[in-house]
């Protein structure tokens, strides 16, 4: 029996690449969940269309019901949601080989 470190090393990459989109979605979802609250929106529209047709769709939705731009607003959100997400799960950055 023999250590493959090609093998490891590509379920290293899958595991990170995976475990730093779900945080990445994570942040995205928690900002237009915030976002939609400070507009007075409801959310589970805008979370239908974040699904169906992702995040400029969602924004631009969002642009509609508050009749302004909101890209700086989703910037701000998005930046509280990743303090936050980062407090609870830790630091998302990869652990380093070496």
């Amino acid at each position: 029996m023999t250590f493959d470190l090609g093998k490891a090393l590509l379920r290293k990459e899958e595991y990170e690449s995976a475990r730093l989109t779900e945080f990445d979605f994570a942040e995205m979802v928690r900002a237009l969940k915030a976002l939609a609250g400070e507009l007075g929106a409801d959310v589970e529209p805008m979370l239908g269309i974040l699904a169906e047709n992702g995040l400029a769709s969602a924004l631009l939705h969002l642009r509609a019901i508050a009749q302004r731009d909101v890209g700086a607003d989703y910037l701000r959100c998005r930046a509280v949601a990743r303090a936050k997400l980062i407090e609870e799960r830790g630091d998302p950055s990869p652990v380093r080989l070496g």
